[in-house]
């Protein structure tokens, strides 16, 4: 096996919790079906499954964290779910480009969407994921169909904490004129 599928195993060993407790309980058959040698196998099962465990969980939430930095407000609006949805979501995706904090994001929104959450919450999350579309992929106009009114939680004014947006359609509308990008909701 070459060293970088050794590394790509690692990574999914460290990213996938039940990947990672079949190999420690049968190291030998899961290595042979992920292609590694014997030598492999014994050099990757020397690690101590408490070290093996803490890297992985220090992975976690290394990608957690720059995750929220790209989705403030649903970090906001999912609170302490936040944590929960993101390690469901972290078991079944790894992210392949360069740009991996910004593809977790992006494809978090995305996975959201389908999640079992209030709809508000959901609409928050298209909200940052039309967002990120819109600066990642240097489009010039972007639009994004909302069935709350966000504005308060998107401006994070004082008096919205704990008061509901009202249920009632609008557009978040992101436009590139020049170099100048203009937002607004309508």
């Amino acid at each position: 096996m070459s060293l970088l599928e050794q590394q790509n195993f690692l990574a999914r060993l460290y990213t996938d919790a039940a990947l990672r407790r079949a190999f420690l309980l049968m190291p030998e058959k899961v290595g042979a079906e992920n292609g590694l040698n014997e030598k492999e196998v014994t050099e990757i099962a020397e690690i101590m499954p408490e070290e093996l465990n803490f890297f992985a969980e220090s992975l976690f939430w290394k990608r957690l964290r720059e995750v929220e930095k790209f989705l403030p407000l649903t970090k906001k609006v999912l609170a302490g779910e936040l944590t929960e949805h993101f390690r469901e979501f972290s078991q079944n995706f790894n992210p392949q480009t360069v740009n991996k904090h910004f593809e977790d994001a992006l494809e978090f929104c995305r996975s959201l969407s389908k999640s079992k959450i209030s709809e508000l919450s959901k609409n928050v999350a298209k909200f940052e994921q039309k967002k990120l579309e819109f600066f990642g992929g240097g489009q010039r106009i972007t639009i994004c169909k909302l069935d709350f009114d966000i504005r308060r939680i998107v401006r994070q004014s004082a008096d919205s904490q704990g008061e509901s947006p009202k249920r009632k359609t609008k557009f978040a509308v992101w436009l590139r004129v020049n170099r100048k990008v203009k937002h607004f909701f309508v």
